[in-house]
């Protein structure tokens, strides 16, 4: 039989680059693929396992609740559809048919406004917002965006990552203190990043993260916040939310994932230099190959 790159005929790929998208992101452990492999061979009442699984994992993480997404991408457009629709059944189910007159401006930092793989804007128009920019492309200070927060704001939006620029421009804790202060929502992308409590805890109201990036889960994506905040999320099942919706599989998988990623002992980047220097030196043997790391 041939393998599966035999067959499609696709390129065979070493991953020298970590967790990235377009390599696939990541490879997870057996344990989790087992955790796939039973959510696919087994039914769900689904909105009870998304309902349950997100309970444990708030109580795993300290927060008040979270629900599992198809990707971190979806968790934007969700979250920012969850702030304007904020549980109203029509808006819910006629998001863009029609102009509402509700508040649907989100603001962020203009040096936030990047294309991660995919422009932030389009995340935020497919939840039925509009991107308001604030200060510069190289400067962004609290006052700078509260100057952006006018009657039609329905959330603050921060994105947490190294496609952004990083110079001159608030924290996450001064963004959550002008929302706080105007009684907005923070909602922060941190699709990347390692840490699963520290935005919260710093007073974002929904922060996202990727499934398959720090994690090593299966594709899919996590929001967690504010209980009432992630309910209006999960309510966009019924309306965006079922062009982009995560299977019982994906939702087991992740699940998973994160309770053994919780449980790890993180891996420094010593260790890391550590554990690939004798593969960098058998490398450096090969002919015509030159390896570091």
């Amino acid at each position: 039989m041939p393998s599966v790159y035999e067959k499609y005929q696709l390129k065979p790929v070493i991953n020298a680059s970590g967790r990235m998208t377009i390599l696939g992101v990541s490879t997870p452990e057996q344990e989790v693929v087992d955790a796939v492999n039973f959510g696919l061979g087994h039914y769900f009442e689904v909105k009870d396992l998304i309902n349950k699984t997100g309970a444990y994992l708030a109580g795993l993480l300290d927060v008040e609740d979270a629900v599992v997404v198809s990707c971190a991408s979806a968790g934007i457009a969700q979250s920012v559809a969850a702030m304007i629709v904020r549980g109203d059944p029509y808006r819910l189910e006629h998001l863009h048919a029609h102009h509402h007159e509700v508040p649907s401006e989100i603001v962020l930092p203009k040096g936030h406004n990047v294309n991660f793989g995919a422009p932030v804007g389009t995340m935020v128009n497919l939840g039925g917002g509009k991107v308001v920019e604030a200060g510069y492309a190289n400067e962004c200070s609290p006052s700078q965006l509260a100057a952006a927060i006018n009657a039609n704001t329905a959330a603050i939006l921060y994105i947490k990552s190294h496609h952004c620029v990083q110079k001159s421009i608030l924290s996450v804790a001064e963004a959550a203190k002008v929302a706080k202060t105007h009684g907005l929502p923070l909602i922060v992308d941190a699709a990347a990043e390692e840490d699963l409590r520290l935005y919260y805890n710093q007073g974002a109201d929904l922060v996202i993260y990727s499934g398959a990036k720090a994690i090593e889960g299966p594709t899919s994506g996590l929001v967690l916040g504010k209980r009432q905040y992630v309910e209006w999320v999960k309510q966009q099942a019924n309306g965006i939310g079922r062009a982009m919706k995560v299977g019982k599989e994906g939702i087991l998988g992740l699940t998973h994932a994160i309770e053994r990623y919780l449980a790890k002992e993180k891996e420094s980047g010593a260790a890391m230099v550590a554990k690939m220097t004798p593969f960098i030196e058998r490398l450096n043997q090969l002919p015509g190959v030159t390896a570091k790391v």
